[in-house]
């Protein structure tokens, strides 16, 4: 929105969708999917792209010590209005997670200069390293780092599948940038992050445009049924100790403990371990990773113990098993800023945009770590049949184009407030 006229801007549909192309399809194929991995050869080559375009209009490019690329418009002020997202991607994932957001940034700042719109605030557009935490672990790396989450000796050890550390891989990649340059040492008044939902309710529901309350919390739990190993062929049931036996147990009680509440839970058992993992001999082991999401404390908590609860009563039924609970990892809740998630809302409005205003957040993003230091809100747009991390994954240009519009338009009339 322009200064003293009220007017919305329009955007250049296909100056947009071609920068999307052509930075999303680095490392795309159409039989695998996306290739694109945190400071791998495509992430390098992306980004090399990115800093090309973002040397065309002339921002000050600067790069933290955590890989981080920012470009910046300055205004008539050093406060900032950041925006971005990712561009590393998982395995076989799609071209629209992450690389919407950075895109969307890069051509703000592209609109603002083309059009030559004075700024009072200077305009920030930011790519984080690994956010997905597919070669790196964790995920959020490169924004935890430079929003003083994770230290750097930590962020640095952290191993790839083939034993290069985070800060090889980083010296390698000609990313090594400046302490100096994290964003916590910035005057960063919001940032505001455009990405596709991940999720089906937008499509399903009918609308064009998602505004979160926030990110859920996040709980990792490990648990461990003991029992015996022993022959399967040469060992009676009355005789068995089967650790894998509570592990099913455990997932329908699970699944059933879902069902009876609303959809403000979710629990996922992803992945299991048994030892020894032969066909031919009863498991001791049965180790469950259950991954357990809600935007509410307490019901997050109440799942949490219900889940150890349930699990030393079934190891109590079957007899001869031992049960051990422990938790891997949390992440808590983040609740995005009322007046700017409010602002963002009003624009979308006076867009005429289809806006659901009750929605969250069920994966983790950028605008997690971003929160600990500035005012953060999140726009979100639909994903087909609510597919992510896979090849898959689409968002239509009408899509895009919508959320480009509302990103422009409130990172222009958070510049006049």
């Amino acid at each position: 929105m322009t200064s003293k006229t009220n007017k919305y801007l329009e955007i250049d549909r296909s100056e947009f969708l071609s920068i999307f192309e052509e930075i999303s399809k680095i490392g795309w194929s159409e039989i695998y999917g996306m290739n694109r991995l945190a400071l791998d050869e495509n992430d390098i080559k992306a980004r090399h792209m990115l800093i090309k375009r973002l040397k065309e209009i002339n921002s000050l490019i600067r790069i933290d010590d955590a890989g981080n690329i920012m470009g910046v418009l300055e205004g008539d002020t050093k406060e900032i209005i950041a925006t971005g997202s990712h561009l590393d991607a998982v395995p076989g994932g799609g071209r629209f997670d992450g690389t919407v957001g950075v895109v969307g940034a890069l051509y703000a700042l592209r609109y603002i200069v083309k059009n030559k719109i004075k700024t009072r605030h200077s305009i920030m557009a930011i790519d984080f390293t690994n956010e997905e935490g597919s070669r790196f672990q964790p995920s959020k790396m490169g924004s935890g780092l430079t929003t003083g989450v994770y230290d750097k000796e930590y962020i640095y050890s952290r191993k790839d599948a083939k034993g290069i550390t985070f800060g090889e891989a980083l010296k390698l990649s000609g990313f090594m940038g400046d302490q100096n340059n994290r964003l916590m040492y910035s005057p960063i008044k919001s940032y505001v992050e455009l990405h596709i939902e991940q999720g089906p309710i937008l499509e399903a529901e009918g609308y064009e445009i998602g505004i979160p309350h926030g990110i859920v919390g996040m709980v990792y739990l490990e648990v461990n049924f003991i029992g015996e190993q022993a022959h399967a062929g040469t060992t009676p049931i009355r005789y068995r100790s089967d650790a894998l036996v509570p592990a099913g147990i455990l997932i329908k009680e699970i699944r059933d403990y879902i069902k009876s509440l609303d959809d403000s839970l979710r629990i996922t058992v992803g992945k299991i371990d048994i030892w020894p993992n032969i066909h031919n001999v009863i498991p001791g082991i049965a180790k469950l990773i259950i991954d357990i999401r809600s935007f509410y404390n307490k019901i997050l908590s109440d799942a949490i113990k219900y889940i150890i609860d349930i699990s030393n009563l079934i190891a109590k039924k079957e007899g001869n098993i031992e049960v051990e609970v422990k938790k891997l990892w949390e992440s808590p809740r983040v609740v995005f800023d009322k007046k700017l998630r409010d602002l963002i809302i009003n624009t979308c409005q006076e867009l005429r945009l289809k806006c659901k205003e009750d929605i969250y957040s069920w994966a983790g993003h950028d605008a997690q770590n971003m929160s600990r230091i500035t005012k953060t809100a999140m726009i979100f747009i639909p994903s087909h049949k609510g597919k992510s991390h896979t090849k898959e994954e689409y968002t239509s240009e009408k899509d895009l184009i919508n959320g480009m519009k509302l990103l422009l338009n409130t990172m222009l009339v958070l510049d006049l407030s």
